[in-house]
C-alpha cells in the first residue's frame, strides 16, 4: 500500500463491484487504491491500522479516531471513501472460508448505496455514523448477541430492526432509552431475545414506537420516561434492566 491512502474513482468503484459481483474470487483488487486510474487523492490524509477488532462497535470507535479531522457532513455520502475502505478490510468484511473461497453478500454491504433503503447496511459507514450519534448508546446496535467468528460481516439483526426507520435511528432519546433497555452492561452484549420476534423485542419497539408516536414526542422525553410509558409487552426487560442497575450500584 501507498503512504497515503486513497479513495476509489468512479471507475474504481465500477471495478470493485464488479469483482463482488464475480464471486469474489482471488485476493482483494488493493491495486485498486494505489493505481490513479481506479483511484483519487482523499483530503485530511489518513491512514487505516490493521488492528483487531472484537465487535463493531469497537470499529465504529476506530472508524470515529481515523476519521476525526475530515467533516462528517462531507464524508457521509461519499461512495468513494466508504468502498475504499470496505475494499481495504474486505479479508474482515467478507472472509474467505479454509479453502479460500468467499461468499458476498448483498453489493451494498461493501458499496455504498444513495439508496435510502441500504446505506445504512454499509459494514463499514453504518458503525462510524453510529458511535458518532449516539457514542457508546449504539453498543446494542453494533454488538451481536453471539459472539461471531468475524464480527465485522455481519449487519445484525437488531440495526435491521431499527434501520428500516431513518428518523428512529437519528434519534438520540431513542436510541439512548433503547440501549439502556436492551444491553446488558455486565454481559458487554445486547440481552437474549431482543433480536427475535417475541414481545417486547426490537421489532415490536419499531412498531410501538409508530403508536406511541401519535401521543408522545419522545424527543423531548428522557430515556427513563421514555421507556416508562412502554406497553406491558416490555415489562420484562424493563426488570431486566432494573436488575442490572442494582448489581451495578
Amino acid at each position: 500500500m501507498s503512504a497515503k491512502f486513497r479513495k476509489l474513482n468512479e471507475a474504481g468503484i465500477a471495478a470493485f463491484r464488479d469483482y463482488i459481483r464475480d464471486g469474489a474470487e482471488g485476493p482483494p483488487p488493493l491495486h485498486l487504491l494505489e493505481n490513479p486510474e481506479t483511484s483519487a487523492p482523499l483530503k485530511p490524509d489518513i491512514q487505516p491500522g490493521s488492528g483487531q477488532f472484537d465487535d463493531r462497535y469497537m470499529f465504529g470507535v476506530y472508524l470515529n479516531s481515523l476519521l476525526k479531522e475530515s467533516d462528517p457532513a462531507a464524508i457521509s455520502g461519499d461512495a468513494g471513501l466508504w468502498s475504499a475502505l470496505a475494499l481495504y478490510w474486505f479479508d474482515r468484511l467478507c472472509p474467505p472460508d479454509a479453502g479460500g473461497n468467499r461468499t458476498p453478500k448483498q453489493e451494498y454491504l461493501y458499496v455504498l448505496s444513495s439508496d435510502y433503503r441500504h446505506y445504512y447496511r454499509h459494514l463499514v459507514r453504518s458503525p462510524w455514523q453510529l458511535v458518532k450519534d449516539h457514542s457508546d448508546a449504539s453498543r446494542f446496535l453494533l454488538i451481536s448477541p453471539r459472539k461471531q467468528a468475524h464480527p465485522l460481516s455481519v449487519h445484525g439483526e437488531i440495526l435491521e430492526q431499527f434501520g428500516g426507520r431513518q428518523q428512529v435511528l437519528a434519534s438520540r432519546p431513542i436510541i439512548k432509552a433503547a440501549n439502556k433497555l436492551y444491553f446488558d452492561k455486565q454481559k458487554s452484549r445486547p440481552r437474549t431475545g431482543v433480536a427475535g420476534n417475541g414481545r417486547g423485542s426490537a421489532r415490536r419497539f419499531g412498531l410501538i414506537l409508530r403508536q406511541l408516536d401519535l401521543t408522545y414526542d419522545p424527543e423531548c422525553m428522557t430515556d427513563s420516561a421514555f421507556i416508562g410509558i412502554l406497553p406491558d409487552e416490555f415489562e420484562k426487560w424493563r426488570k431486566q434492566m432494573e436488575a442490572g442497575q442494582s448489581k451495578a450500584s
